[in-house]
């Protein structure tokens, strides 16, 4: 495998890792959520009347994000092969 397939491969893995740790932590907070009504119910006054559900990213960070790492993944094989390769060593790619 050259180089760009495996900095894509581990782009991938880098990003698909950060994806579902977000997703676990987040599904465990919503587990672990105990909500104490008796209290809410008590303060009914001062609950607002808007909703805010969050904020969500550009796609166009997550796309620079996921090429940016390409490029550090290139940059990091690259430089692996250069420190470890013997330079008596033939290569057949």
């Amino acid at each position: 495998m050259n180089i760009i397939s495996k900095s894509l491969l581990g782009a991938t893995a880098i990003h698909g890792i950060f994806f579902m740790s977000t997703m676990t932590v987040g599904y465990i907070k919503t587990v672990n959520n105990k909500p104490d009504w008796e209290a809410a119910w008590a303060n009914a006054e001062n609950l607002s009347n808007e909703v805010a559900f969050g904020s969500a990213s550009s796609p166009f960070l997550y796309a620079g994000s996921f090429l940016a790492t390409v490029l550090a993944c290139g940059i990091v094989l690259r430089m692996h092969d250069k420190f470890t390769s013997n330079p008596s060593e033939t290569r057949v790619s």
